[in-house]
């Protein structure tokens, strides 16, 4: 076959073998697309239920806190007459138990003193707390010369009586009605005298001004 006669043959097939490859490809493509479009779909999320509040119902109100109110204490009964010789150093007075009121010069009078003191004795110079009563020593000042010696029993009244001070034995004296009372400083202890016979009653609690000067 001569050239001339071949040129349209080879033509056909060039023109065949392009379709060929031309819808080769087309399939291809369309094939790799879908595999990307089913891919790239997105997988939807799982749902949350969402909780709704009923609007029929109400929250219970909250309750009203109150707070327990306390009763103000007394801590300190301690004013610019009277002051606690804590410190070791000379004071004015000791401290009258909480609630109790030094007695005024017309109280002093009609009912005597208290075991606050006060009146013409202002001065608490010593107190003592026994098993059965508690004795206040009041001074006119906080030297001690002159002092009364008040006594109050358990159950009973004060007794406002004069005193004198034993000071070989450091001990308060006092006598009324048959009865004689003596206060050891030393200890604090209380001895009663009555019908020959004594009884000794152990402090409790006891505190002495310090009104004496140290010469040693």
């Amino acid at each position: 076959m001569s050239w001339r006669g071949a040129r349209p043959v080879l033509l056909v097939l060039a023109v065949v073998a392009t379709l060929g490859v031309f819808g080769w490809y087309m399939i291809s493509g369309n094939d790799s697309g879908d595999d990307q479009t089913t891919s790239a779909a997105p997988t939807p999320a799982p749902t949350e239920s969402v909780l709704t509040a009923d609007p029929s119902s109400e929250a219970p109100a909250p309750e009203p806190t109150t707070e327990p109110t306390e009763t103000p204490r007394v801590t300190e009964c301690e004013d610019e007459n009277t002051r606690f010789n804590a410190d070791g150093t000379q004071g004015d007075s000791l401290l009258p138990d909480c609630g109790q009121t030094p007695v005024t010069k017309q109280q002093q009078q009609t009912d005597g003193l208290s075991l606050a003191c006060g009146g013409d004795y202002p001065v608490i110079l010593y107190k003592s707390t026994t098993t059965g009563a508690k004795t206040s020593i009041c001074g006119r000042d906080a030297v001690g010369d002159r002092f009364r010696v008040v006594v109050k029993p358990q159950g009973g009244d004060a007794v406002d009586l004069p005193g004198e001070y034993d000071w070989r034995r450091d001990v308060y004296v006092a006598e009324a009605g048959g009865t004689r009372y003596e206060l050891h400083a030393v200890d604090g202890s209380l001895h009663v005298t009555r019908d020959g016979q004594t009884r000794v009653q152990d402090s409790k609690d006891w505190i002495s001004l310090d009104n004496e000067t140290d010469d040693l």
